[in-house]
């Protein structure tokens, strides 16, 4: 997978194929911005220097809490909050903050950032193209509604019934950001973000 600059400027990518990942795209973004250096004291984003909601997904969270179940459950209720997601419709876990992310320092660099959130890492303040937005927010969505479901998991009793529900997302209980960007479509079809034509767009 390689992210390259459509007709227009805007960011977009060159195929996905049934054994590409949600890592291989990962790789891809950093090859493009390292071969595209973005002009950061230009950028009209100021994605680092606003107060966004920084969404938070199950593997970052992890990570921070060095796969810890009760630093997670800690983590979750000490750090972040529940906001709505009106355009997944779903509640979502964002960073609790006053301002800016307290990750970011004073010279807006992140301080987490081998660690940082898919969310983050997905995001390029560059144009984009309509189906890599629509494959950020896709991924982004199937990531975050992980971390709902796994702080569920860590904190109440479920009948099996459920957990296997709970486990028909693709990043329950992954380890990395290596699913398969096949079973994210396929997800996200089943929960109604997409259907079988905005699907085909996709590859």
């Amino acid at each position: 997978m390689k992210l390259l600059l459509d007709g227009g400027g805007k960011i977009d990518y060159d195929m996905i194929q049934a054994d590409t990942t949600v890592k291989d795209l990962l790789e891809a973004i950093d090859i493009f911005l390292r071969d595209n250096t973005l002009p950061c004291d230009n950028c009209e984003e100021s994605c680092c220097k606003k107060a966004w909601s920084v969404e938070m997904d199950n593997v970052c969270v992890n990570r921070l809490s060095n796969w810890n179940k009760e630093a997670a459950v800690s983590f979750v209720q000490e750090k972040l909050l529940k906001k709505k997601n009106y355009y997944r419709d779903f509640n979502q876990y964002i960073l609790r903050k006053e301002k800016n992310c307290i990750y970011i320092t004073e010279s807006n660099l992140c301080t987490i950032y081998e660690k940082r959130p898919v969310i983050c890492r997905l995001y390029i303040c560059s144009p984009k193209s309509y189906r890599y937005n629509l494959l950020r927010e896709l991924v982004g969505s199937t990531y975050l509604k992980a971390l709902i479901y796994e702080q569920k998991m860590r904190t109440d009793n479920f009948t099996e019934r459920t957990i296997k529900k709970y486990k028909a997302n693709p990043a329950v209980l992954a380890k990395d950001y290596d699913i398969l960007l096949e079973d994210v479509f396929t997800y996200a079809e089943a929960e109604g973000w997409i259907d079988f034509d905005e699907r085909q767009e996709l590859y």
